[in-house]
């Protein structure tokens, strides 16, 4: 399909048709803010292309660019945000079928990183609107010799507005805005922090503290954060999980394999003939560990949910009974085939892509085992934009 749009070079703009084939070549950006109109000069300024770059608006402060050359792609990829007079401009990979909801929510943790900047050192995000309304929780590292910062003003590019920060905090000074005293304490001036170019002052008070959680649930089950990671340069990662439905006796096993830049490689789920959670995480480890080998990988980094089992393959724990020391004697064998392996358990929240491939395999056909290269299944996608973006989920630790 054709699809209608401008191409801009040194300046010069020209009518052309872009094709859907040279996706490779391809980035999706969001202007931030008010703005929907994107300054072309301002672009071609920052990217400094040789072969110039074709755009196309979707609408919302949404667009795609197909550049000239992958050499482009990747300079502009690697710039990274865009600021220039006023405008941010935001830009990602694209691929098919990636929903737009789910790009939006990508742009929204950038943006809340850049925001939560200006008062720390960004930790972890949460969604999931603890605070109430519309409130997004940030876990920031700060200097507790320094003030808080009470807000920033963010540029739209539309006036700008005054973003306020609040603080789930037992208490801190008043006065000055530190952590490590209270107001009758302070060994510093009473101060007030100017709010920018509105003009607006104010005193620190109860309006910079924020509702905190109740406190049997920060003694009882801690939050924590998880998120993927890729692997290290010149490793393939594996990860990998199994899925046992005791009401129906159903199994399967799924994993993912990906390189150092994140980028997908391949990917497989297939039903399984066992009766236990354990041996379902030890099939879909060894059909993994098989697909690896048959892609020719070298360094592979294993990952997977289950404890016992990568517990078991490290030697950490000894398996018990026949079934289980047969099995791992087997899964070690498939090491031998590579030149280098490490393992790691993580928590489900840091596997979800190989935990959705395993709960697809439960549910399919007993002879239906799947394997996809290259290109991963529509319903993977969202899971794996999600660990691309590095981006975190909360899980309590009891």
């Amino acid at each position: 399909m054709a699809v209608y749009a401008h191409r801009y070079f040194y300046g010069r703009q020209e009518e052309v048709y872009v094709f859907e084939e040279k996706e490779s070549c391809v980035l999706l950006g969001k202007l931030l803010g008010k703005k929907t109109c994107l300054s072309m000069d301002n672009l071609l300024d920052a990217w400094d292309l040789d072969d110039g770059v074709v755009t196309e608006s979707l609408g919302d402060g949404f667009f795609l660019f197909s550049f000239g050359s992958k050499s482009d792609m990747i300079k502009a990829w690697s710039r990274g945000t865009v600021y220039a007079e006023g405008e941010c401009l935001l830009v990602r990979k694209w691929c098919p079928g990636l929903q737009l909801d789910i790009k939006i929510m990508s742009y929204v943790q950038e943006a809340v990183h850049i925001i939560a900047s200006s008062a720390g050192q960004p930790i972890a995000v949460d969604f999931s609107g603890g605070g109430g309304g519309d409130v997004i929780r940030v876990c920031i590292e700060v200097d507790v010799n320094q003030p808080l910062v009470t807000g920033v003003e963010v540029d739209d590019g539309d006036g700008g507005f005054w973003q306020s920060f609040r603080y789930e905090v037992s208490g801190f000074c008043f006065d000055c805005g530190r952590l490590d005293h209270k107001r009758e304490h302070c060994p510093h001036h009473p101060r007030r922090r100017n709010r920018g170019s509105t003009g607006n002052t104010s005193t620190y008070g109860s309006h910079n503290l924020a509702p905190r959680r109740e406190e049997q649930y920060k003694r009882q089950a801690p939050v924590h954060y998880f998120s993927w990671h890729r692997p290290a340069a010149g490793w393939v990662k594996l990860n990998f999980d199994g899925s046992f439905k005791g009401r129906t006796g159903r199994a399967g096993g799924g994993g993912v394999l990906r390189g150092a830049d994140g980028s997908f490689i391949a990917a497989f789920a297939a039903p399984l003939e066992t009766s236990s959670a354990l041996m379902a995480e030890i099939g879909a480890l060894q059909n993994g560990l098989r697909l690896a080998l048959k892609l020719n990988v070298k360094r592979v980094s294993i990952e997977g949910d289950s404890k016992i089992t990568v517990e078991m393959l490290t030697g950490k724990r000894e398996p018990k009974g026949e079934e289980e020391s047969s099995v791992m004697s087997y899964t070690r064998q498939l090491l031998e085939g590579f030149q280098e392996t490490t393992a790691r358990h993580e928590f489900r929240e840091a596997n979800r892509s190989a935990d959705h491939l395993a709960n697809m395999a439960a549910e399919a056909a007993a002879d239906a085992s799947m394997e996809w290269h290259h290109h991963p299944p529509h319903s993977l996608l969202p899971f794996l934009l999600h660990d691309q973006l590095s981006m975190v989920v909360p899980r309590l630790i009891l």
